[in-house]
């Protein structure tokens, strides 16, 4: 038995692909770090992408035969205003929810902010007394000046660095990068948007921004993590900070994160995804879309880079999956397996079509998490002729085992069964079929033919099948793998 190709990642700190190895005493454990929502607003779709990013990067090492002790922060202290009434713990349950619902592995631990206000204090405090910080009239602020390579995670000089404060005028603040470890709430103002405030050296307040993050990883995983893992937009301002208070605070030479790993967003109409307008899983599911196949649709992008999400590609990523489960073989499967040693171990000998394909899967996923490549292997295998029944078995498994899509217990007839009805589409797409068929129908009704085959033609593209019964045209769904992954509905 072998372990198979090396794991390869990019490190967002020294800008290159790199082997990825823990640091830990027993060679096996990786302590990884999350950086977690907001738990004021339910989860959109963007928010979900970078959480399935992180269940493959932690499917990945378990591939390899690493345990992972995870930590995923939740944000329930911010200082911006909240509705009345607002219930973190309803949104966190929500959030909780879709990630099971995207077949996310669960974290370790799930430390809320506010559970961590002692220990940030703490770091506050010993930054404080060796110089790393000091008092303004609004709170406590980490002097940058104080550490020589600060910004390096972000590549950029410190003239070009994003101003830590937003652009605000902090009076008192010694550096334009300064950023808050603890906050005062003014005398007569609202405490906060959570209306929480706690009692601290430098009196009533709270925590700044990148403190919790501090005080969660220290505290769940130790002073030193092999990953932290965050959406790209952290890279500059968010991590650094992070970075700066944390080595400040351990006064190690060695650094506080070996290694740093940034997803992309996912956009819509090459936009970031507004909190406002963002769509939900909860659309998806209405429109007749499985989880899986937004998960799939994440998959043929790759992690690092946004991804734009349309309508059109995640019903095809839908037809995709069901169809690569009703290629799967009717024989008995050979059960799950989590490592690439189990998978070697059962494949058949003298199957050598089955070896070159989970050969080919490993080598995917250990070049950067290549889930896109994974899925061409994958549908490959499902059209090999050489291939036994058995190897495909463990193939199938193997791509579950890192892809999490459910492909060895979804039945293609939950996918048939959340095929979406007219009514649930999206009224933009509806709307633009409603056109094409009044002006098919116009074509009609001045017998011109060639137009009327034309524009049937351009719906049958978009996946809609019309019927003529008189002078009346109806028009239905059809989701199969026909329909083009990024065809538009421009008329």
């Amino acid at each position: 038995m072998t372990d198979g190709a090396e794991l390869r990642l990019y490190n967002s700190l020294s800008r290159r692909l790199e082997v990825f190895e823990p640091s830990g005493p027993d060679g096996d454990e990786v302590r990884l770090y999350s950086c977690g929502p907001v738990a004021f607003s339910s989860p959109h779709l963007g928010i979900l992408r970078g959480y399935v990013c992180v269940d493959l990067l932690r499917r990945a090492l378990r591939w390899k035969g690493h345990s992972v002790r995870q930590a995923m922060m939740i944000t329930d202290v911010v200082r911006a205003r909240v509705p009345e009434g607002t219930d973190p713990e309803l949104h966190v349950k929500e959030f909780l929810d879709q990630l099971a619902d995207l077949n996310v592995l669960p974290a370790t631990h799930y430390p809320r902010a506010s559970e961590h206000v002692d220990g940030m204090i703490r770091i506050a405090d010993t930054l404080e007394r060796r110089g790393f910080a000091y008092r303004t009239d609004s709170g406590l602020y980490f002097d940058t000046s104080r550490v020589p390579d600060y910004g390096r995670l972000a590549g950029m000089d410190l003239d070009g660095q994003r101003d830590g404060a937003r652009a605000e005028s902090v009076p008192g603040r010694r550096n334009k990068n300064d950023f808050a470890l603890w906050r005062l709430t003014e005398p007569g103002t609202h405490p906060g948007g959570t209306g929480r405030t706690w009692d601290s050296p430098w009196g009533r307040g709270m925590p700044g921004g990148h403190l919790p993050c501090t005080a969660a990883g220290l505290a769940l995983l130790g002073p030193h993590l092999d990953l932290h893992t965050g959406g790209r937009h952290h890279r500059s301002l968010h991590h650094v900070n992070e970075i700066a208070q944390s080595e400040a605070y351990l006064g190690a030479a060695r650094p506080w994160v070996r290694h740093w790993l940034h997803h992309g967003a996912l956009t819509s109409g090459n936009q970031p995804m507004a909190r406002d307008r963002a769509p939900h899983l909860g659309d998806l599911a209405r429109a007749g879309l499985h989880p899986m196949a937004f998960r799939l649709f994440l998959m043929r992008g790759h992690y690092h880079r946004d991804l734009d999400y349309t309508h059109e590609g995640a019903v095809a990523a839908q037809a995709t999956l069901r169809r690569l489960l009703t290629r799967r073989p009717p024989t008995a499967a050979v059960g799950d397996f989590e490592t690439y040693r189990d998978a070697e171990r059962l494949l058949p000998p003298d199957d050598t079509t089955a070896r070159r394909f989970l050969a080919a899967i490993d080598l995917a996923v250990c070049a950067d998490l290549n889930t896109a490549q994974i899925l061409a292997e994958l549908q490959q295998a499902v059209r090999s002729t050489d291939i036994t029944d058995r190897g495909l078995h463990v193939v199938l498994a193997a791509a579950e085992a890192l892809l999490g899509l459910g492909l060895s217990t979804l039945d293609p007839a939950e996918l048939v069964a959340h095929q979406p009805s007219a009514e649930q589409l999206p009224s933009e797409r509806r709307n633009a079929v409603d056109r094409l068929i009044a002006d098919r129908s116009a074509a009609r009704a001045r017998r011109d033919w060639a137009r009327a085959d034309a524009i049937r033609s351009q719906l049958s593209g978009m996946g809609v099948e019309i019927t003529d019964t008189g002078d009346r045209t109806t028009w239905t769904l059809r989701h199969d793998e026909r329909v083009p992954a990024e065809r538009g509905t421009s008329t």
